[in-house]
């Protein structure tokens, strides 16, 4: 009788194994179907939007060249005196011009350019002329020490 029921309890618990080694991986894989699907969703989600951000951003190039377009018009020189003259302005002759005496004035140093750098002039901080020396001149120097026997 022993036997019997240990034959009963060991084909449950076989029973319970097998369903458990099958159940266990399908449990495993809808976990991992599921985070792949949470992923892709995000990845989508985020893509929509950045496509969105892509379509905004050509739409204010668009109204910034437009509004460009539309300034430099405004500030054309032909136009600008068509308006001033509109406005009552004339161009100013010699007679209009008044000169302001500031006394005690000092103007500050007038800009000079520096010059440009070039191989003519000695440049102040640059490499060493022992670093400067190109591979025949060396072989040259040491060629030369050999011949004349100098260390």
């Amino acid at each position: 009788m022993r036997s019997t029921q240990a034959i009963k309890q060991g084909s449950w618990r076989s029973q319970v194994r097998i369903t458990s080694r099958t159940v266990l991986p399908v449990i495993a894989l809808f976990l991992i179907g599921g985070l792949y699907l949470a992923v892709n969703s995000r990845v989508a989600r985020e893509g929509r939007r950045v496509l969105e951000l892509q379509s905004q951003m050509a739409e204010l190039e668009r109204q910034t060249a437009e509004l460009r377009a539309n300034l430099a018009e405004l500030t054309m020189p032909k136009r600008m005196l068509e308006d001033a003259l509109a406005l009552g302005f004339r161009p100013a002759e010699m007679d209009d011009i008044i000169y302001v005496v500031v006394p005690d004035y000092q103007p500050g140093e007038p800009f000079v350019a520096p010059n440009p750098p070039s191989s003519l002039t000695a440049r102040e901080g640059g490499l060493s002329p022992a670093y400067t020396e190109t591979l025949g001149q060396w072989m040259s120097r040491w060629i030369r020490r050999g011949v004349e026997g100098t260390p």
